[in-house]
C-alpha cells in the first residue's frame, strides 16, 4: 500500500513542491486517487430516496452514494459495533467532494448525501434552499435508509451547519457528530483577515447578481473556469502539486452541479450566515473538530471559541487543528482526517 501524501512531507512518496507558475497554469492530475489516500477507491451505488418538500410536502428525490464496509476489515470499534457513517457535502459540492474520505476508512459503511439542489438530488420544488429546510431533508434521507443504528454524521463546511442544526434538535438520537472546516462564524464577520472578509462579501453579491440574471446567462457566469479557478485557489493552502491538480480536476468537473441559479443563491445565503455556533448551546455529545490552521472562512480563535461553547453546554468537544491546510480538508489532507476520525470512534465517542 503506497503511502499517502499526507502523510509524511519528507517521505520519498511526499509531495512535489507547487512552483509559482503551477498556480497560474493548474497542472494536469496524473497521480491517481490512491497515491493521495494509500487506500484503493471505493465504487460507490446510488440510492435514490423520497423526502418530502418541508413547505409543501411534495416528494422529491434526493442522491444517496453508498459504500459497504470491506468484508474484511473486521466489525467493531473499541469492543463495539461500528457506527455507519453519513456523509454531508459543503456548498456547491456533492459525493464527489468526499470520496478520498471514503476510501481511507474501508472498514467503515458509508452513505454520502447529495443535499436537496445539488449533484444529483432534486432541488425544492417550493422551499427556500436554508439551514433548517436541508436539515429537514437530511433527516427524512437518513430515516429513509432504514439502519441498525443510528448513524455518526459526518460533514464538511455548509454540511457542519446543516448536521449541527439537524443534531441539536435531538442530540439524544445521534451518537456523535464529526465535523471538518466548522463554519464557526458568519462569513462577513470572519475574525480571519481583512482580504477573507473582503472575498466573501464579494462572493455574496456575485451570487445575488446571478440569481437576478436569466438562467443560461447566470449559469455561465456562475461555472466560468476562471470562477471556479479563483474559488479554489483561495479556498486551497496546500503546498503539494498532486492535491492542488487534483483539487483543481474535481471542482472543474463537479462544482456547478446545481440545480439552478436561484437555488444556489438561496443556498449561499444560507451557507454565509448560518453557523455552527448557532447550534453550539445543545450540542451535548461527543463532537469532533478538525479545522485548517490557514482556514479562510475560520480562524482557530473561532474553533477554539465553538468548542468551548459545545462543553458547556455538556458536550465533549475534541478539536484538531491542522497545520498547512485550507478549508478544502478532504483533498488536502484525507488520510489524516481518517485517522482522526477512527482514532476518535475507537475512544469510544
Amino acid at each position: 500500500m503506497p503511502a499517502p501524501h499526507d502523510a509524511d512531507p519528507a517521505s520519498p512518496a511526499g509531495p512535489r513542491p507547487i512552483r509559482p507558475w503551477h498556480r497560474l497554469r493548474i497542472p494536469a492530475p496524473t497521480t491517481p486517487p490512491r497515491a493521495l489516500t494509500g487506500h484503493d477507491v471505493r465504487v460507490p451505488r446510488r440510492r435514490d430516496v423520497a423526502v418530502p418538500d418541508p413547505i409543501s410536502g411534495a416528494p422529491l428525490s434526493v442522491a444517496v452514494w453508498q459504500h459497504d464496509a470491506a468484508p474484511s476489515s473486521g466489525a467493531s470499534v473499541a469492543g463495539a459495533a461500528r457506527p455507519h457513517l453519513v456523509f454531508v457535502h459543503g456548498f456547491r459540492g456533492d459525493h464527489h467532494g468526499l470520496q478520498l474520505l471514503a476510501d481511507c476508512l474501508p472498514e467503515f459503511g458509508v452513505s454520502s448525501v447529495e443535499l436537496p439542489g445539488f449533484g444529483a438530488s432534486d432541488p425544492f420544488p417550493d422551499a427556500e434552499h436554508t439551514v433548517a429546510h436541508h436539515a429537514d431533508a437530511l433527516a427524512a434521507a437518513v430515516a429513509a435508509l432504514g439502519l441498525d443504528a443510528p448513524p455518526v454524521l459526518v460533514a464538511h463546511s455548509y454540511g457542519t451547519v446543516v448536521a449541527a442544526h439537524l443534531v441539536q434538535r435531538d442530540s439524544g438520537a445521534w451518537p456523535a457528530l464529526a465535523l471538518l472546516n466548522p463554519i464557526a462564524e458568519p462569513a462577513l464577520d470572519a475574525s480571519g483577515s481583512r482580504a477573507d472578509r473582503l472575498l466573501a462579501g464579494v462572493a455574496e453579491a456575485y451570487y445575488e447578481a446571478a440569481a437576478r440574471l436569466p438562467e443560461r446567462v447566470s449559469r455561465l457566469l456562475l461555472g466560468a473556469p476562471p470562477v471556479v479557478w479563483v474559488t479554489t485557489q483561495a479556498m486551497s493552502r496546500t503546498r503539494d502539486r498532486d492535491v492542488l491538480a487534483y483539487t483543481h480536476d474535481q471542482h472543474r468537473r463537479f462544482f456547478s452541479g446545481f440545480a439552478s441559479a436561484r437555488m444556489l443563491s438561496e443556498s449561499y445565503r444560507a451557507s454565509s450566515t448560518g453557523t455552527v455556533a448557532q447550534a453550539a448551546d445543545r450540542l451535548d455529545l461527543p463532537v469532533l473538530l478538525v479545522a485548517g490552521r490557514e482556514d479562510p472562512l475560520g480562524s482557530v480563535a473561532a474553533q477554539e471559541a465553538l468548542a468551548a461553547r459545545i462543553a458547556a453546554a455538556g458536550g465533549v468537544p475534541e478539536l484538531h487543528v491542522l497545520d498547512g491546510v485550507g478549508h478544502l480538508l478532504h483533498y488536502e489532507r484525507p488520510a489524516a482526517c481518517a485517522r482522526l476520525l477512527r482514532e476518535w470512534l475507537a475512544a469510544g465517542a
